[in-house]
């Protein structure tokens, strides 16, 4: 296994930074900031930070500032439309494939009800990824896979905003069971409309 270069490192950390809004959208931050925080040296983090430019996560003004792009309402929006059209498909495609995957998929609604417990939006906005992002990958559409993770990248700092109280993350805990259950009942109408459902209580959230 390949040792994670000073400038990967930085990488992983500056775009986890900005997606669980640890620094506020549209802030100026200055690169020695960034570094100071944490703790790594200005070049591994000015060749991240130009990464991440041409991701299109940041902007980087020449001595002004880095400043994090977030994402409108209104695209945030049309994310959503997206997810739901294709997750929602594909939700319903897995439901033959579901067989040893159930355990597991129930063990990630069990990890996230102990987060709503607790009152962890963070570790819950995780999960509720991994959960998306576990049809997606048992779908085995690279095509698929490959838009997802760039969309659902960008839309993590967009899940706070939609999660905004305990009760909001305990309705979308909701969501997923009612997803699980009906593909365990092999009901596809049902699948795709738990999947459309629990997407649009998230635009609902962005009103």
């Amino acid at each position: 296994m390949e040792r994670e270069t000073k400038k990967d490192t930085a990488y992983r950390q500056i775009k986890q930074m900005f997606l669980e809004r640890r620094f506020e959208p549209e802030s100026m931050l200055s690169e020695n900031k960034i570094a100071s925080t944490l703790g790594i040296s200005r070049t591994p983090v000015r060749e991240a930070l130009q990464i991440l430019q041409n991701e299109g996560f940041i902007d980087i003004f020449p001595k002004k500032g880095i400043r994090f792009r977030g994402v409108s309402i209104a695209v945030a929006q049309e994310i959503l439309d997206l997810r739901a059209a294709v997750e929602g498909y594909v939700a319903a495609k897995c439901i033959p494939l579901l067989g040893e995957n159930l355990a597991q998929l129930e063990e990630m609604l069990e990890i996230q009800r102990q987060c709503c417990e607790r009152g962890d939006v963070v570790s819950y906005l995780r999960h509720d990824a991994l959960f998306h992002h576990h049809f997606i990958e048992l779908y085995s559409n690279s095509l698929i896979a490959g838009v997802m993770r760039s969309i659902n990248e960008r839309f993590t700092s967009v899940g706070f905003a939609i999660l905004k109280d305990i009760t909001a993350v305990r309705i979308s805990w909701d969501g997923h069971r009612k997803i699980l259950e009906a593909a365990k009942a092999c009901d596809v109408s049902k699948t795709v409309c738990a999947v459309y459902d629990h997407i649009q209580f998230g635009k609902s959230q962005l009103v």
